[in-house]
């Protein structure tokens, strides 16, 4: 047990649960309707859903390749004992999608690193992106949509989550996915000053910005601490960053 989960907000019954942290999971969850792109760009992490996802869409013809990037991640590295990139291929071989299809970068270590390595790699297999579906952890979709923007704001971005309730995606405890959420917000908010992504063209809604501030008040100072990997070279992030 972690200070963290002797937080209040652990003390929530599920339906208060859900009902305080659903304005910051749909303001994060942006989810589009597929259109034919030339890519289903799938950024790597532990949720097998992810690959699901983007084997369906190949599947059903939204895209000719699918690109899966991710190095071995400080979580998922005992969860795989592989890169995220190389189990995501042998699952969506593993669905039904032909490995000729398959694009794979297995160094990323950041989302900054997927896009920029993913693109990379689609170029070396001679695939033009004028559009791009996008396959990440539905409370990440903008942050990763916002990055492509910033690096290369002439590919037309989707973003295609995995569906499913909240709950479904809760990692680790409860408190930890509360806060976990709240830091996807304020990385809207630090990473562009920081260079890593572009700027959110609207505010933050009122009622996210308010639902944000009770979770932080009943999480307390325990979900406040930032240690972990970078988002760019020597650059700390928190240690979610993915």
């Amino acid at each position: 047990m972690t200070e963290l989960d002797h937080a209040p907000i652990a003390e929530l019954a599920g339906r208060d649960y859900v009902a305080l942290l659903e304005p910051l999971w749909s303001y994060l969850t942006v989810s589009d309707a597929p259109v034919p792109g030339e890519v289903i760009f799938a950024f790597g992490c532990g949720n097998l859903r992810v690959p699901q996802r983007a084997a369906n869409l190949q599947l059903d013809g939204w895209a000719p390749h699918v690109l899966v990037t991710g190095g071995v991640g400080r979580r998922t590295a005992e969860l795989f004992g592989a890169s995220e990139a190389a189990v995501f291929a042998r699952h969506l071989r593993w669905l039904g999608v032909a490995a000729s299809a398959i694009v794979t970068e297995d160094r990323a270590g950041n989302t900054g690193e997927n896009v920029t390595l993913g693109m990379r790699a689609l170029r070396r297999r001679g695939v033009e992106v004028r559009r791009a579906l996008l396959v990440a952890k539905p409370f990440c979709m903008r942050r990763c949509a916002a990055t492509f923007r910033l690096r290369h704001p002439r590919v037309e971005t989707v973003c295609c989550p995995p569906p499913g309730p909240m709950l479904d995606f809760v990692e680790e405890t409860r408190p930890a996915f509360a806060a976990r959420l709240v830091a996807e917000l304020d990385r809207l908010e630090r990473y562009p000053r920081l260079g890593y992504i572009a700027r959110e063209p609207l505010p933050v809604p009122r009622q996210v910005a308010e639902a944000a501030g009770e979770i932080r008040r009943l999480l307390g100072a325990a979900g406040t601490g930032t240690k972990g990997r970078a988002d760019g070279p020597g650059r700390p992030v928190p240690a979610h960053a993915r």
